[in-house]
């Protein structure tokens, strides 16, 4: 998912949320998702969607925009056909930060239904169970996995200490 946010530094929310989406995604029986490092590796090429879901060795690649300001997020997710470029699926979503957590089980319940999923009712229960989320602690946490992901000392210490502020919260 790309930053369309007019705040540049909203780069590690809308790294953090793809995240979490794969992540979700993930747990699905019968859908394969490519990890987290195979997937970033494309993040900011400007390559045809049909080379790049080859390199992956997918069927279909989701992708899309987020836009962050201040307490209000809009997502903009869509699958796209690796076989011929096309779109399968589009949609927006509007919600407050402090239902982040609802929106994730929206847009990945929505992705199941798209590609056509049977859920057991172990991954149908998990995808409807929501849990109260202090939008500035999920903020830090997203932060913190941002930090995480840079491999570098300065940046271990940074989502350490960013983690902290979460847990306190």
């Amino acid at each position: 998912f790309t930053n369309m946010s007019p705040d540049l530094d909203n780069e590690y929310f809308s790294d953090g949320l793809t995240e979490e989406l794969i992540a979700a995604l993930a747990k699905e029986q019968g859908l394969h998702v490519t990890a987290r490092t195979s997937a970033f590796a494309f993040k900011g090429a400007n390559q045809d969607i049909r080379d790049i879901g080859k390199r992956l060795n997918v069927r279909t690649v989701l992708e899309g925009s987020i836009r962050r300001e201040q307490d209000r997020v809009r997502i903009t997710a869509q699958l796209i056909s690796v076989e011929d470029g096309f779109h399968l699926w589009s949609e927006s979503y509007d919600y407050q930060l402090e239902s982040v957590l609802a929106l994730q089980e929206t847009i990945s319940r929505a992705i199941v239904d798209a590609l056509q999923i049977q859920l057991s009712p172990e991954a149908d229960a998990q995808l409807r169970a929501q849990a109260e989320v202090s939008p500035e602690a999920y903020d830090l946490y997203l932060k913190g996995r941002y930090y995480w992901a840079r491999l570098s000392m300065g940046g271990f210490q940074q989502s350490i200490e960013t983690f902290r502020k979460a847990i306190a919260i």
